[in-house]
């Protein structure tokens, strides 16, 4: 399979775009960060009922590949956690549950969030006025243009979670 990245496959999973926005009534964006030693990356624990993460459809279980915009592969889970706090009140997050992360292995291919099959979900805050079936749709501008994969690259992690807030 090529890495090509106008040859991503039409059968490819989308990847998941979760812009997680701060909200009033919730206290951080209510998900937990972890690392496990048997498998390599950054993955979501805990999603906290109502909290900005559920709401951008971050789901347990799910593998971080980036954050705002930067493939994470061979960070360290401090470097995520202070990537994710490096824009206030905000983050986006381009995850894979694991039956998208499985295809994405198998064909040596990484995910990236300027594929045009990325699923976008924002979460929603007071005034929105582009929630289409319930989902917050890109801004108009926001569209992308280009699929754009490069061979997977390996690596380790055995840190313990975190609360990410």
């Amino acid at each position: 399979m090529s890495t090509t990245p106008d040859l991503l496959p039409a059968e490819a999973p989308a990847p998941r775009l979760c812009h997680l926005i701060k909200i009033p009534t919730f206290d951080g964006y209510g998900f937990n960060l972890h690392a496990e030693k048997s498998r390599p990356g950054q993955f979501i624990g805990k999603v906290d009922s109502g909290s900005p993460a559920e709401l951008a459809g971050m789901l347990e279980g799910d593998r971080i590949v980036e954050v705002n915009g930067v493939n994470i592969a061979s960070e360290s889970h401090k470097q995520v956690v202070e990537r994710i706090r490096a824009v206030p009140n905000e983050t986006r997050l381009l995850v894979v549950d694991s039956a998208t992360d499985a295809w994405y292995t198998e064909h040596k291919l990484v995910p990236r969030s300027t594929q045009d099959n990325v699923h976008y979900i924002r979460t929603p805050t007071t005034g929105d006025d582009d929630v289409v079936d319930g989902e917050l749709q890109p801004p108009a501008n926001g569209h992308h243009t280009a699929p754009e994969t490069v061979a997977v690259e390996q690596q380790s992690a055995s840190l313990p979670s975190a609360k990410v807030t």
